[in-house]
């Protein structure tokens, strides 16, 4: 479990973070700020438990 603010080769910070919604291991995310970033982890399911961790909504499951 990765409870880190980073996670590892990923630039922001749990808190710069809003949604998110992930195709095949590719994340496209909502940052705060209104911009949106995608990212490929090598890991996409630590990834995506981090975001569940921290609580960053999936798109797909968001009412």
């Amino acid at each position: 479990m990765n409870i880190a603010a980073l996670f590892p080769e990923f630039e922001y910070g749990h808190a710069q973070l809003n949604k998110f919604v992930e195709a095949a291991g590719y994340f496209t995310i909502l940052l705060k700020s209104g911009e949106i970033i995608h990212f490929s982890p090598e890991r996409p399911e630590e990834f995506r438990e981090w975001l569940h961790i921290h609580k960053i909504a999936d798109i797909k499951t968001s009412n």
